[in-house]
């Protein structure tokens, strides 16, 4: 990941030593300096690159690798299975009503009925709530 030089130096500003700075090291430790008005502000590109920041900074790169993990770990009994759960910066004013973050999912189930567009909100709900299935709370209806 690429990161401003503004970007690194709020992660700096916060250690004593330039050792404790290496220590600390991570991409998500210089993500959680940026402020949340940077990525709402008008001026920051929605580029692929800022886009991953984005998803970090919400969260959801760690909720989507815990529930990766907790599929793989359990041998599918917990946790949730996707093909695809791709984060989109929102474009349309439709969308953007649906939802306080700035990006969106495309997520492919992988049973061929259910997939389609959902917000971070409806991805939240589907990995907290194991009784629920996906097509119940966006995209498709199909089952």
């Amino acid at each position: 990941m690429t990161f401003t030089i503004d970007e690194i130096s709020r992660y700096l500003s916060q250690f004593k030593t330039i050792a404790d700075a290496t220590n600390n090291l991570t991409e998500q430790a210089i993500i959680d300096c940026i402020p949340v008005d940077d990525f709402d502000s008008m001026n920051y590109a929605k580029n692929k690159e800022n886009l991953v920041k984005y998803e970090a900074h919400i969260g959801m790169q760690r909720l989507k690798e815990e529930q990766r993990t907790l599929y793989r770990n359990t041998n599918g009994k917990k946790g949730r299975y996707w093909l695809a759960c791709s984060p989109k910066w929102i474009e349309s004013d439709e969308r953007k009503e649906k939802t306080k973050y700035e990006i969106g999912y495309w997520v492919n189930y992988g049973d061929d009925m259910t997939y389609g567009w959902f917000t971070v909100e409806q991805i939240k709900q589907w990995f907290e709530n194991p009784n629920i299935y996906l097509h119940e709370i966006g995209g498709t209806k199909e089952r």
